[in-house]
C-alpha cells in the first residue's frame, strides 16, 4: 500500500498513468464510433434485403446463401456474426408475417434515415443485385422493391 502512496504523489508516474488512461479512452471511442457506422450499415443492409426478399414471398436459399457470403466477405461487417444476421433477417420476417405493408414502409422508412456514404449505399445495391440474381431468377416484383431501396438509399436511377 505505501508503494501505491508513493506512486500517487510522484508526479511522474501521476502523468504516465493519466495519460495511458486517456489513450484508452480514445481508442475506446474509435472502436465506438466505428461500430456506431457498422451498426448503421448492418441495420440497413438487413432492411434492404427483407425489402427485396419479402416482395416474392421469402428468401430463397440461393438468395441466403449470396448474402451470408456477402456479408461474410464485407469488411464493414467485422464485429458481427451471421448468428446475428440470421436473427434480424428473423425479426423482419415475423414482422412481414403480421403486416407485409407497415414492415416494408418501416425498412423502407429506415434506409431513407441512414446515415450512409455513397460508397455504402453503393455496396447495399451491389448486395442486392447478388441477392436478387442468386437463384437465377429475376421476379419483376423484386425489381420493384429494388427500386424501393433505391429511392429510399437516394440512388433512384440504377447508379450502379
Amino acid at each position: 500500500m505505501s508503494k501505491d502512496k508513493n506512486t500517487d504523489k510522484d508526479p511522474f508516474l501521476r502523468g504516465a498513468r493519466l495519460r495511458a488512461r486517456q489513450d484508452a479512452n480514445a481508442r475506446e471511442m474509435h472502436h465506438d464510433a466505428g461500430r456506431a457506422t457498422t451498426e448503421e450499415f448492418f441495420q440497413a443492409l438487413v432492411a434492404a434485403v427483407a425489402v427485396i426478399a419479402h416482395a416474392d414471398g421469402r428468401l430463397e436459399l440461393a438468395e441466403r446463401r449470396t448474402l451470408v457470403e456477402a456479408f461474410t466477405t464485407s469488411p464493414a461487417m467485422a464485429g458481427f456474426s451471421v448468428a446475428e444476421l440470421a436473427q434480424e433477417l428473423a425479426e423482419h420476417s415475423r414482422a412481414y408475417g403480421y403486416d407485409p405493408q407497415s414492415a416494408d414502409q418501416r425498412a423502407l422508412a429506415s434506409l431513407s434515415a441512414s446515415k450512409l456514404s455513397g460508397e455504402e449505399r453503393q455496396s447495399l445495391l451491389r448486395i442486392c443485385h447478388q441477392v436478387i440474381t442468386a437463384d437465377g431468377m429475376v421476379h419483376p416484383v423484386e425489381l420493384g422493391a429494388l427500386h424501393r431501396v433505391e429511392r429510399a438509399l437516394g440512388l433512384a436511377g440504377g447508379s450502379l
